[in-house]
């Protein structure tokens, strides 16, 4: 069965130009791939942000596996997507992924939806959740990426923004490999 991969990105719109580029190149690897740009800082809601990925999963044929993919700050609304019936598999990348992650105050005025979100994680997830993350991550340590129950991969790489475009890039084999592994 084929794998489609719906992509949320973390804070860093002016990344999203590269973000779309190296997703393309992941057709190399047997997958299909959609990036949502989600604008952190145009002040808008959760809910107008979870609504872009919800568009995004309705658009997805019905005879492909479903994966979302958090990138930090977009791990978040992976994992509240977590529960819809097409999603098959949520990977989050050096991802914000447990309701106890500190947001500074400036975040939390810049990038509202982020707050909102992390006080609304959960621990637990009926979906197969994978999480993705640094060797070392001063930005998103272990203790706040790795979703309770969830398998835990390890990229050998230093440093936040360094193992997303990694990840993105010349650790994309092991990415669709995570995405693509059957239950």
């Amino acid at each position: 069965m084929k794998t489609h991969i719906i992509y949320i990105p973390g804070l860093g719109d002016r990344y999203d130009g590269f973000r779309s580029a190296a997703l393309k190149t992941w057709r190399l690897w047997n997958v299909t791939t959609e990036y949502v740009p989600i604008t952190w800082y145009d002040g808008e809601s959760l809910v107008s942000k979870l609504n872009r990925i919800e568009a995004a999963i309705e658009r997805t044929p019905a005879d492909v596996n479903l994966v979302l993919i958090g990138e930090s700050a977009g791990a978040t609304l992976a994992l509240h997507m977590a529960t819809h019936a097409r999603v098959d598999r949520v990977i989050t990348l050096c991802g914000v992924a447990r309701g106890n992650t500190p947001v500074s105050s400036y975040l939390r005025r810049r990038a509202p939806a982020l707050n909102e979100g992390v006080n609304g994680l959960t621990d637990a997830y009926n979906t197969d959740v994978q999480s993705v993350r640094a060797v070392i991550d001063g930005v998103v340590g272990k203790k706040y990426s790795v979703v309770s129950g969830a398998t835990e991969h390890v990229i050998w790489s230093i440093g936040h923004l360094t193992t997303i475009a990694l990840c993105l890039t010349l650790y994309a084999p092991t990415v669709t490999a995570i995405a693509k592994k059957q239950k």
